[in-house]
């Protein structure tokens, strides 16, 4: 909620849906409330492996959420956003992402460790990101870093 609140303060045009199960989707109403946001920011209830993701909007935005999943849940996630997202829409993914070539950062590569022994998921290389959303018709797939050994990786349902 806290990326699409300072979206949301920086461009006072935009509105948004959170995606969550009960109850956070309870608490996440009731924060976004107290905080002034309950116009701007719908909160949506759902399971996103078992609903469909929410549709009329421009953006997908995944954060830290990837990499808690395996390569079949993964694709599942960007194959329903690729279905919701209108042609033209953006698939976001922030998150602690290897380099392309595997091959670094060393906090990244240590934080994937403690992710591969108590999730399912694994901080997921760039490369291997842009394979998957290419494998369910994303386009236009790069990558940018941000800040604190996090990146965003990008890619685009065609038009």
């Amino acid at each position: 909620m806290s990326i699409l609140r300072a979206l949301l303060d920086r461009r006072p045009q935009l509105h948004g849906t959170v995606f969550e199960r009960p109850p956070v989707d309870t608490a996440a109403r009731i924060l976004l409330a107290d905080a002034g946001y309950a116009d701007r920011i719908a909160v949506s209830t759902g399971d996103m492996f078992a609903d469909a993701l929410p549709s009329g909007h421009d953006v997908h935005l995944y954060s830290h959420v990837l990499h808690d999943w395996d390569a079949d849940r993964v694709g599942a996630l960007l194959a329903a956003s690729f279905d919701a997202l209108p042609p033209g829409g953006w698939l976001v993914d922030h998150d602690a992402h290897i380099d392309e070539d595997k091959r670094g950062s060393l906090p990244v590569a240590e934080y994937s460790v403690l992710l591969m022994h108590s999730t399912l998921g694994k901080c997921w290389s760039i490369a291997e990101l842009a394979e998957l959303a290419a494998s369910v018709g994303f386009v236009d797939i790069s990558d940018r870093p941000t800040a604190g050994d996090r990146s965003v990786v990008l890619a685009r349902k065609p038009d």
